[in-house]
């Protein structure tokens, strides 16, 4: 596909990941032509000024300046704008643990069972509702000063077009819009003092959000005018890179965290029993999704890496792929329950401790590394199963993609343990791929027949890790947390 005068059509895409910004410029068929990342900064300037500075290195090294541009992001970090759209102090971070009285007090008023019919959310200490309740409380001059509430994609946006507004799948995390209505809700706005006009408008993904500024085109390269698009939350922006854009399908978008996602026509039934499963907009404007959170996946691997990696490695993700790669490929028989921040689904326990059991004498470092792996394989599988009680869907594959299939071992693992086959797509880009796709999806770009990449040699389902999976990996998961008693607050 090419643009007038025999020149390429390119696409730009931002993501704004928990760990990483990423920046890439593509062909329509996802062709990469100019890819960038950095570690994402912990304030909204810097995370601001971060994206703009990849998206304008990529743009430079492309041939044409790109069509348009698509921003993702994480769902729940944002920030207070004041009315001239400068940011009142830090981030809200979603891993931010702070508001988990307030989340029980969205529960205890709304009621979890109306609350989730109204949100398709569960209250939770990461949504920005309680996270506003929690500054009404502790920093009220940031709540009279908020004018605006913006995402991390928001901020972007905001930076690239001097527009702020949200995408459907972004306002949907919020804990305070109406899946159904698409629209906020003002008796949950309430809960913290807020009023509807004080939270973005909603932008679909296949309409243009905002057309870039002079001042800021001069600075990144792109012509003034060039079509911004919010592509949302990221998780699913990858999933719709991966192929994963509407329902039978089934994604795992594996990164610091990790999310299972099913897209469905309509929001289904729940069960009476809290699941954690969340319920949102899809990106296609018309499905719903499906999505279980482990919130650290990457992140555990990185934490246990900060333990155990040898002093002064100079890649301790290479160190680790070559330690647990060494060890008997056999189920290790140490069962980790991987909830480093608690777990969120298939049967939410927030305060959930990390635990590891069945160590014996002739484990080493290399099988307790296995185990984590094993650990998180499990888990995933469970947040699966639990999506296709509610469904009633079993998917033929899984779609899994991000950083972490990097580790041949991790995948095969994942595919040994799963109920179903693994497809794993070697793309360590995905979400912004996705942007950078739903960017030139708003402005009638269809996307090209990519060549598809040989696929990763993975194992196939493995009876014994099912077996180890439901006698040892379930018993524990479920059983109650040994660490709280009765008498724990």
């Amino acid at each position: 596909m090419v643009g007038g005068a025999g020149r390429p059509t390119l696409l730009a895409g931002v993501d704004i990941g928990t760990t990483h910004t990423k920046a890439g410029v593509y062909r329509p068929d996802g062709a990469p032509v100019a890819q960038r990342q950095a570690a994402t900064p912990s304030d909204a300037d810097g995370l601001r000024d971060t994206a703009l500075r990849l998206l304008a290195e990529c743009v430079s090294a492309a041939p044409v300046p790109p069509l348009a541009v698509g921003v993702s992001s994480m769902a729940e970090t944002g920030v207070p704008l004041d009315a001239d759209g400068y940011p009142i102090g830090d981030l809200l971070h979603w891993r931010d643990r702070r508001a988990h009285r307030e989340a029980d007090q969205i529960g205890e008023t709304i009621g979890r069972a109306a609350f989730f019919a109204v949100t398709g959310l569960h209250p939770s200490a990461k949504l920005p509702l309680a996270r506003w309740i929690w500054l009404r409380h502790h920093d009220p001059d940031r709540t009279r000063q908020m004018a605006r509430w913006a995402s991390s994609a928001d901020l972007v946006l905001a930076a690239l077009t001097g527009t702020v507004a949200t995408s459907p799948t972004l306002a949907a995390r919020t804990g305070a819009f109406d899946i159904r209505a698409m629209a906020y809700a003002p008796d949950l706005l309430d809960l913290a003092c807020l009023r509807p006009d004080q939270l973005p408008p909603v932008v679909a993904a296949d309409q243009v959000a905002g057309r870039v500024t002079g001042a800021v085109a001069t600075r990144i390269g792109l012509p003034a005018g060039t079509p911004v698009v919010l592509a949302g939350h990221d998780h699913l922006a990858a999933a719709w890179a991966a192929g994963v854009r509407g329902p039978g399908r089934t994604a795992d978008s594996m990164g610091t965290a990790e999310a299972v996602l099913t897209p469905v026509a309509a929001v289904p039934p729940m069960p009476a029993t809290p699941t954690g499963i969340s319920v949102g907009p899809f990106l296609d404007g018309r499905s719903y999704c499906l999505i279980s959170g482990l919130s650290s996946s990457g992140g555990l691997v990185d934490w246990w890496l900060e333990r155990f990696a040898p002093p002064g490695c100079p890649d301790r993700y290479r160190w680790f792929t070559d330690l647990v790669a060494a060890a008997d490929p056999a189920p290790t028989g140490i069962v980790v329950q991987p909830y480093l921040h608690g777990r969120a689904s298939p049967q939410p326990e927030p305060h959930r401790t990390l635990s590891f059991h069945g160590i014996r004498p002739e484990h080493g470092l290399a099988d307790i590394g296995r185990a984590v792996l094993e650990g998180l394989c499990m888990q995933v599988r469970w947040m699966l199963e639990s999506q296709v009680a509610i469904s009633g869907h079993r998917p033929d594959t899984v779609t899994v993609f991000g950083g972490p299939t990097a580790n041949p071992t991790w995948m095969r693992i994942k595919a040994a343990v799963m109920p179903v086959s693994v497809v794993v797509l070697p793309d360590h880009t995905s979400a912004v791929l996705g942007a950078a796709q739903l960017a030139g999806r708003a402005i009638g770009v269809e996307d090209g027949t990519p060549t598809p990449a040989p696929p990763r040699p993975v194992a196939a389902p493995d009876p014994a890790w099912a077996t180890a999976y439901r006698s040892r990996f379930l018993p524990l998961a479920t059983a109650p947390d040994p660490s709280r008693s009765e008498e724990t607050p």
